[in-house]
């Protein structure tokens, strides 16, 4: 290698995935003494899915996590430090996956890093008590689809990505409702709405229902009951729980009164924010900010507003969006000065 450009190249791809690293690593510690004190419980939690005895039945079809760690504990390492080791790759992975696409969109070396350690902020400031192998996974798989969103991938990205993302969580329905959304075209604004393929109406339609059945069966197939009384006769009959009048309280009321106000500028800042780029997206974009606002509608309807390890498939999403609105700026419909849409 004797050219100098080809030299400093290498330097400086090696000096940033060696940033990388030591960001992971400092993420790795900080999530390490947040945790360290329950990481029994978390280990318990991911044997409870794999033993059929979870915590909640609403955990039971999320296998691919605790199977991971369980794979990790094969060559002979206690389960509990099989955990830490999983805990770590994923932290890794999640950075160099980040970094990864953000290059492969032309960023430049520093604008990469800069989000990655923004992401790695972010990723730390939503760790609370509960934080599960499945939701280390969901980072990465909604990282790569949002990322394949915005970049138009083939529905074939979609259909590969659905059965990993099936096998670790119910999140998986969200990529089959892109494809429902998908069918049809957006544009910009300004252009008329259409149908654009029966073929990905369908299919995103079926792995619905696919999907809503499989986690239903598995569900009920694998969960042995504890015998732990009333409790758990409601853990094994409600899979997922109705909080949606609860939430809204709180994002709207309670939260303005503690610290949890933090939670609800984010949430509605989000979206509101995301929302007033509209007249300026392409169909992708658009598509992207409707997955959004369904995600967002689902922690409401489902979840509790302030467990905020939640909002970790949120995160790519703002990334891509925030990172593509600075290049939609320029021309209509996104269109960026090489010809190509965007982000």
């Amino acid at each position: 290698m004797s050219d100098p450009a080809d030299k400093r190249r290498v330097l400086h791809a090696a000096g940033y995935y060696l940033f990388i690293l030591v960001i992971s690593l400092a993420v790795y510690r900080a999530f390490m003494q947040v945790h360290e004190g329950n990481l029994e419980m978390l280990s318990n939690a991911a044997k409870g899915v794999l033993t059929g005895k979870p915590h909640w039945i609403a955990y039971q079809n999320r296998l691919l996590g605790p199977s991971m760690v369980d794979l990790i504990a094969r060559f002979g390492i206690p389960f509990t430090e099989a955990l830490k080791a999983f805990d770590f790759l994923m932290i890794l992975a999640q950075n160099l996956l980040l970094g990864s696409l953000l290059r492969k969109t032309n960023r430049a070396y520093a604008f990469a890093l800069i989000w990655v350690t923004v992401f790695s902020i972010a990723y730390m400031s939503v760790q609370n008590f509960w934080f599960y192998t499945w939701d280390s996974i969901d980072v990465i798989i909604f990282t790569l689809f949002a990322w394949g969103i915005l970049q138009s991938k083939p529905t074939g990205f979609f259909i590969l990505l659905f059965p990993v993302a099936l096998l670790n969580r119910e999140s998986a329905l969200f990529i089959a409702l892109y494809l429902v959304i998908d069918a049809f075209h957006f544009g910009t604004i300004r252009e008329r709405f259409y149908l654009a393929s029966w073929s990905r109406l369908f299919l995103g339609s079926f792995l619905l229902l696919f999907g809503m059945a499989y986690t239903k069966f598995i569900r009920t197939c694998l969960f042995i009951s504890q015998a732990g009384g009333a409790d758990d006769i409601a853990h094994a009959v409600i899979g997922n729980h109705f909080l949606l009048s609860h939430n809204l309280k709180k994002l709207l009321y309670y939260n303005l009164f503690s610290l949890d106000v933090i939670n609800s500028l984010f949430i509605v800042g989000s979206v509101a924010g995301l929302l007033s780029f509209i007249r300026r997206y392409n169909d992708a974009q658009i598509k992207a900010l409707l997955v959004y606002c369904a995600m967002v509608a689902n922690i409401l309807i489902f979840g509790a507003i302030n467990e905020t390890r939640m909002y970790l498939i949120l995160f790519p999403f703002v990334i891509f969006m925030i990172t593509g609105i600075a290049d939609s700026r320029a021309l209509p419909g996104g269109q960026q000065a090489d010809g190509q849409t965007g982000p």
